[in-house]
């Protein structure tokens, strides 16, 4: 006989997962103890936001399910924003909340609560989870489990919740009667098996004569990386990448070919408007991509589009040529044999180097990071320190940009990766507050390696309580903090929308930020300070050789603005009109 909490981590174990990010609390009591007697590192977080959030940043990193462990009510409530992150992104997450015991349920009985901090969590999170359920009889703990890790691990990969009770917490089982889950009996979870015109579309890359290829996350998450380089290398054909996959590729990769988008880079955007094959795999090809525009993305091409989720394949309105529901391991594997037996002429490869030229010649024309921003001297230029801070960096570093406002976007426009890097953030809800406690996830998901964080002013203060996380822990995160004196973004959409009204966007509309650098050394980091452009180099060379988790506060323009950027227009009865993927702001000439 055994406890069932105790099951539960033996289980978890047995399954590979090494770590858990908690806050303990009554309603978890047991969960909480067993979790302290297994071989589970644990980590305590100041915040189940906070937990939530360095979960979904381990899953992922390491395409294993992030285990998050909180208790009852408000502890399973403040966790739906990390777990939203990772609904919309793909990530597995495995999380298990406390809850009252069985006799103190709601149930069927009409009334709001009966237990203490019962909160009915399954309704609220089934919507941004692949399995919810609310365990009520012990002896079905085994099948739960098996089937939340298979949904977590299998197919689009995303969250899996268990909420349990207390008195099923606490009661004993004996493990060799417990009945099992059978994989087979799950429909809906991926269509790996669907079969598609493989020769249509070899025929369609053959004739292309300027194709290209947008790298989406579902390569990484499907852990597909080695088939993907095999099939872009045999081709020879032109790579772009997402947000969420732009460590797939590195700059100096010889098929690199920028990232397209909103506010991608403005060669990347001509190279995917000009293109007449596009081969989209594992992207969602969303409205940060499309630029709120489909009818006039990637107008001159035949799009042939691969997802497991039939459903994003059915939300389009442009059309698309050859829609390819699969997973997109299984796709690729079948693709490179496929290929393995065509014969290319030198015609062909002409054409595709002739092509590649011409897309490395628009990306150097219009470079992210222009000379002038190395003149600004009053401020330190964003871009400008980006540029140097990729420089910098060495390979197979962690790179945790902020997943919203001006931080994020100017560092994901300018950064230059290196082969090996890993970067990453919740970019589908581009929520604030994730750099903090995401850096401490994906650390300890890289075994505590040196990892970079980049964050504003504004979105730091959503989690600052971690930096005691990150304190006690003494993880290498070196944090810079660019310093805008508020919510730049904010101010840059009242400035172009409400003719300047500024609403609670900086110290003079009603928002106050405290000293950043005080408020870490109250936390005992360690902290610097870049002034101007001219002190960049030096300071970031000392705040990556210091010792242990550092904040660097870098004071950057208020005023600074992201650019190139594609830019919607409100018209009549504030209707927002798209631009054009090709016309970005700053605007150029028509030719």
């Amino acid at each position: 006989m055994i406890k069932l909490s105790d099951y539960i981590f033996e289980y978890l174990e047995s399954r590979g997962i090494k770590q858990a990010f908690m806050l303990p609390g009554g309603g978890a009591m047991h969960l909480d103890d067993s979790l302290g007697k297994s071989g589970m590192e644990y980590v305590c977080f100041l915040h189940e936001q906070g937990a939530a959030i360095a979960a979904e940043a381990y899953g992922q990193h390491t395409n294993m399910p992030g285990l998050l462990l909180v208790t009852s009510g408000p502890g399973a409530t403040n966790t739906i924003t990390g777990v939203t992150a990772g609904w919309i992104d793909s990530t597995p997450m495995f999380v298990i909340s406390g809850q009252s015991k069985r006799s103190d349920l709601v149930g069927d009985k009409g009334v709001r609560q009966i237990g203490s901090q019962e909160v009915q969590i399954v309704p609220m999170i089934t919507p941004i989870t692949k399995y919810a359920v609310q365990i009520l009889n012990p002896a079905e703990i085994k099948y739960h489990l098996d089937r939340a890790f298979y949904e977590a691990t299998n197919g689009r990969k995303g969250p899996v919740w268990l909420d349990i009770p207390l008195d099923v917490q606490a009661s004993m089982i004996e493990p060799d009667e417990l009945e099992g889950f059978q994989a087979e009996t799950v429909s809906g979870n991926g269509q790996a098996d669907v079969p598609f015109d493989m020769e249509n579309i070899v025929k369609k890359i053959k004739s292309a004569k300027k194709p290209l290829i947008l790298a989406g996350n579902g390569i990484i998450s499907a852990g597909c990386e080695e088939a993907f380089y095999q099939l872009a290398d045999y081709l020879g054909v032109p790579v772009q990448t997402t947000w969420k996959s732009i460590d797939l590729m590195w700059e100096d990769h010889a098929l690199y070919a920028g990232h397209p988008g909103t506010l991608g880079d403005r060669g990347a955007n001509f190279i995917i408007q000009e293109c007449d094959l596009l081969l989209s795999l594992g992207a969602r090809l969303d409205s940060s991509i499309t630029a709120f525009n489909e009818e006039n993305f990637a107008p001159q091409a035949e799009k042939i589009v691969v997802d497991i989720d039939e459903a994003e394949l059915n939300k389009f309105i442009m059309k698309i040529d050859i829609p390819v529901c699969c997973d997109i391991g299984i796709f690729l594997k079948t693709l490179n044999e496929r290929l393995a037996k065509e014969q290319w002429s030198d015609e062909h490869r002409a054409e595709l180097e002739k092509w590649r030229a011409h897309c490395k010649a628009l990306r150097a024309e219009y470079p992210v990071i222009l000379p002038e921003y190395a003149q600004k001297e009053q401020y330190v230029d964003g871009y400008y320190f980006t540029g140097i801070l990729s420089d910098m960096l060495e390979e197979n570093e962690i790179i945790v940009p902020e997943s919203a406002g001006v931080t994020t976007e100017a560092t994901i426009q300018a950064f230059r990766s290196k082969k090996g890097q890993h970067m990453k953030h919740a970019a589908g809800l581009g929520s604030m507050g994730f750099a903090l406690p995401y850096s401490i996830g994906a650390c300890l998901a890289h075994g505590r390696r040196r990892t970079v964080a980049i964050d504003g002013d504004g979105a730091f203060q959503l989690n600052i309580q971690e930096l005691e996380t990150l304190h006690r822990l003494q993880l290498p995160v070196k944090f810079f903090i660019w310093n805008n004196q508020g919510y730049a973004s904010i101010r840059g959409m009242q400035r172009n929308n409400f003719k300047g009204h500024y609403v609670a966007s900086d110290a003079g509309s009603g928002l106050t930020i405290p000293h950043i650098l005080k408020v870490a050394q109250a936390y005992g980091l360690s902290t610097f300070r870049i002034e101007n452009n001219k002190e960049i180099a030096e300071t970031v060379a000392q705040v990556l050789k210091t010792d242990g988790p550092v904040i660097c506060e870098v004071m950057v323009d208020p005023d600074e603005v992201v650019m190139p950027k594609v830019q919607s227009k409100m018209g009549e009865n504030g209707q927002m009109i798209p631009g054009k993927l090709e016309d970005m702001w700053p605007f150029i000439g028509e030719k």
